[in-house]
């Protein structure tokens, strides 16, 4: 992967360099031919401007030689002409006027052939009108563009070379780190996840990188200890009704007659009732800790049909003081079991009365579940929320409970955005659920 990175970064930066070495290349041609044919111009003005003021003195020899130039009378008579252009009619049939006239002649027949500017002056000779023409070869052009262009052939191929193998180095240099990190991160187990990455003091996008892979790697620690400590703990929930069912069943087979059937009947149930029950937590746990797709909640629908169901089975009345509507998005089934559990705890623990309200305001729905039992201590009202925790005898899992429901909660409530925590009260246990409500 890192080497097809490479490669991806390499040919992009040929790429980009190429194409400005191309506009750049077109531009310099540009210039190096406008400023050759400027000066061809230049020249071609200055020996027709040289040679009109040698005709206007009355000097004026029949034959020219070292400049191409070209005297013709008013009536089109060549009356002198350099040594290329001897016998050759005027060079422009456009005479000139107050202005220059310029011209360009291609693949002329005189000098070195080629294509040639032609300049053309105004002058006198013997008090009549003349026209001078002056004529400049355009090949210094064509050399000098054809010379430039050899050149950039040459230039642009080398330098896109270097470019390419520089940019090759300096991107192989620059992800060196990161192929550490991965190549480190590979090598990582299960086993030993209490490992990291080292972190570079460059304080750039490769020490975010290699923060993030431990932040990574520290939350995936975290999960796998929690899993082998909800492991362990399932396992040591479940080894104790195995043990008396298998304890009870071994005393029945082994004094059949003195065995009450109906009564070992009666633990067996219980026994697997309580099973039953921690699979179900378990199955819940398991639940919360899924990523389903939410949709939207009425909780207050949700609060009445858990508090009927509970007052079909309650040993105390339960009260449902207040109920605002709240609609949120969520998971009903998992908030149902948040609300099950909360009044299963409170009609639990209740010694006369349990109460339910359900507030709302601009953004946050809170559900209140309250008892008025023997309550919960300071110390204790965090650890209530782990899974498998056990308080002291008057709030231990006296039903038969493996200790996961209030972890239920926690963990539900925390999936949807929510907190959940116990409120400091004189008597009792208060249990607080803040959950947002949607925004449609």
């Amino acid at each position: 992967m890192a080497a097809s990175v490479r490669i991806r970064l390499t040919v992009l930066a040929v790429l980009l360099v190429g194409a400005g070495l191309v506009a750049g290349s077109a531009i310099l041609l540009a210039l190096v031919e406008n400023d050759l044919a400027v000066g061809a111009e230049i020249t071609a003005k200055q020996r027709a401007r040289d040679t009109a003021a040698l005709v206007a003195a009355g000097d004026l020899p029949t034959t020219m030689d070292g400049h191409i130039v070209q005297v013709v009378a008013e009536n089109g008579k060549v009356i002198a002409a350099s040594h290329d252009l001897r016998g050759l009619p005027p060079l422009l049939t456009q005479r000139p006027a107050d202005n220059l006239v310029l011209e360009t002649l291609r693949s002329v027949s005189f000098g070195e052939g080629g294509d040639y500017l032609v300049v053309g002056v105004r002058s006198t000779y013997n008090a009549q009108p003349v026209a001078v023409y002056a004529a400049t070869s355009l090949e210094v052009v064509s050399d000098g563009v054809e010379a430039t262009t050899s050149g950039l052939t040459v230039a642009v191929p080398v330098l896109l070379a270097i470019i390419g193998a520089a940019s090759w180095f300096l991107v192989k240099r620059a992800l060196r780190p990161v192929e550490e990190i991965r190549r480190q991160v590979a090598e990582i187990t299960a086993s030993e996840l209490d490992r990291r990455v080292p972190v570079p003091q460059t304080k750039d996008e490769l020490s975010r990188l290699a923060m993030t892979m431990n932040e990574m790697l520290a939350r995936l620690q975290d999960a796998h200890e929690r899993q082998r400590r909800f492991v362990g703990d399932a396992a040591h929930e479940l080894r104790s009704p195995l043990a008396a069912i298998r304890t009870q069943v071994e005393v029945g087979l082994a004094h059949p007659t003195d065995t009450d059937w109906i009564t070992l009947a009666r633990d067996l149930h219980r026994e697997g009732t309580r099973m039953d029950r921690l699979a179900d937590e378990l199955l819940a746990l398991s639940s919360a800790d899924g990523d389903r797709a939410a949709e939207t909640v009425d909780l207050d629908e949700l609060v009445l049909l858990e508090v009927e169901a509970v007052r079909a089975r309650a040993r105390v009345p339960v009260d449902l003081s207040t109920l605002s509507a709240a609609r949120l998005n969520g998971r009903p089934d998992q908030l149902r079991g948040v609300i099950r559990n909360l009044l299963d705890n409170a009609e639990r623990h209740a010694h006369s009365m349990v109460t339910v309200g359900l507030f709302a305001d601009n953004s946050m729905a809170e559900l209140i579940v309250s008892d008025d039992g023997d309550g919960i201590p300071a110390e204790d009202r965090e650890r209530v929320f782990d899974r498998f925790s056990r308080l002291q005898p008057a709030r231990d899992r006296d039903s038969g409970g493996a200790g996961l429901g209030l972890a239920i909660v926690r963990d539900v409530v925390t999936a949807h955005d929510g907190n959940v925590w116990i409120a400091d009260t004189p008597t009792g246990a208060t249990f607080h659920v803040r959950l947002p409500l949607s925004s449609t």
